[in-house]
């Protein structure tokens, strides 16, 4: 192929001019048109012995596949008996209020503790209700003089702060 040259191909002087004539002239000859031979032909006594080859074909046992498999089947079954149970064992009407009650107390003293509120524990106390919680415990226990040392000792930076009375 030559660099210079844009189109490698190239048609004879004038081939496109007598084109037409040639065609036509091709076409109208009947020795070019169709072929004098038949193309396809029967072999000799094909019809004669076909029903005897079709049936010794037919006595061997063909290879059976089934069009519904049983395990497809089953694993269809399966799929639709969960989503069915899954779908009507959802609580879809699920009512339940929650309340502080349902709360654990180590939530409420968390959120208490994460969250700043600008309050003062007194005034944490004025809001909430204390119609159910217990005293009785408090005040009815021994607290013993250890106890109290241990939380002093822990809780205190400066014991001056414990003196109550005025040294004045």
């Amino acid at each position: 192929m030559n660099k210079n040259n844009k189109i490698p191909f190239k048609t004879p002087q004038g081939y496109f001019d007598s084109f037409e004539d040639r065609l036509m002239d091709k076409l109208s000859t009947e020795e070019n048109f169709m072929p004098k031979a038949k193309g396809f032909t029967v072999p000799d006594n094909y019809f004669e012995t076909f029903n005897d080859k079709l049936k010794g074909k037919l006595n061997n046992e063909p290879k059976v596949i089934q069009l519904y498999p049983v395990k497809r089947i089953l694993a269809f079954a399966a799929s639709v008996a969960a989503i069915a149970i899954i779908f009507f064992g959802y609580n879809w009407n699920s009512t339940e209020e929650l309340s502080i009650s349902a709360l654990a107390n180590t939530d409420i003293e968390a959120y208490f503790e994460n969250n700043e509120f600008d309050l003062t524990s007194y005034e944490i106390a004025e809001v909430l209700p204390f119609t159910d919680t217990e005293f009785s415990n408090m005040l009815n226990s021994s607290i013993e003089n250890e106890n109290i040392l241990d939380y002093l000792s822990d809780n205190t930076i400066d014991f001056e702060e414990l003196n109550l009375q005025d040294n004045e």
